[in-house]
């Protein structure tokens, strides 16, 4: 395979220099990847199949969080963590091959779940915490959302609700 790319290279070469017709436009993408020629990592989110999904920390403390989505099979996934007290806006993000049917921050099969907790205190798992209003929503594929998309929870701050915190979520398109 190595002596196969070798001998592609140099005939890419070649023809380079022998027009104004660059030889990358003769051979198609998949054609060159197979030989090595072209990379084959897709950059994200837009051009590979996949969301990203990711949690931000606007609360100026630590936030523990609960992500949780359903593939088309129906099988659920669960991420959890903690984002440190920065006040920059931390984010986490997880890139999940499509098709990604739901999501929300809480839980798929309970939308009355939390999804996230701030912890008070230095924020340590002893530290007394205050449970954040449920997102409560469920985003679908095809309706909120397409992949290629990157989807972003963020815990802020609220005078709204009764915790003082709320979940947002912002949904940003490929090329927007």
């Amino acid at each position: 395979m190595a002596r196969t790319s070798t001998i592609l290279m140099t005939l890419l070469g070649l023809l380079g220099t022998a027009g104004c017709i660059s030889p990358l436009e003769i051979f198609s993408d998949d054609f060159l990847r197979a030989f090595g020629a072209v990379p084959s990592a897709a950059s994200l989110p837009g051009e590979a199949p996949s969301l990203v999904i990711g949690v931000q920390n606007d609360t100026g403390r630590v936030i523990e969080y609960q992500l949780s989505f359903r593939n088309s099979a129906g099988e659920i996934d669960v991420r959890s963590g903690a984002l440190p007290a920065t006040g920059d806006g931390v984010v986490v993000s997880t890139a999940q091959f499509c098709p990604v049917t739901e999501v929300t921050l809480g839980d798929v099969s309970n939308l009355s779940a939390t999804g996230a907790v701030v912890r008070l205190g230095t924020g340590l798992a002893t530290d007394p915490f205050v449970q954040v209003e449920p997102f409560g929503i469920l985003l679908q594929e095809g309706v909120q959302f397409s992949c290629g998309d990157r989807i972003t929870f963020r815990v802020a701050t609220s005078s709204a609700t009764p915790s003082g915190y709320r979940v947002f979520a912002t949904i940003e398109r490929p090329g927007s």
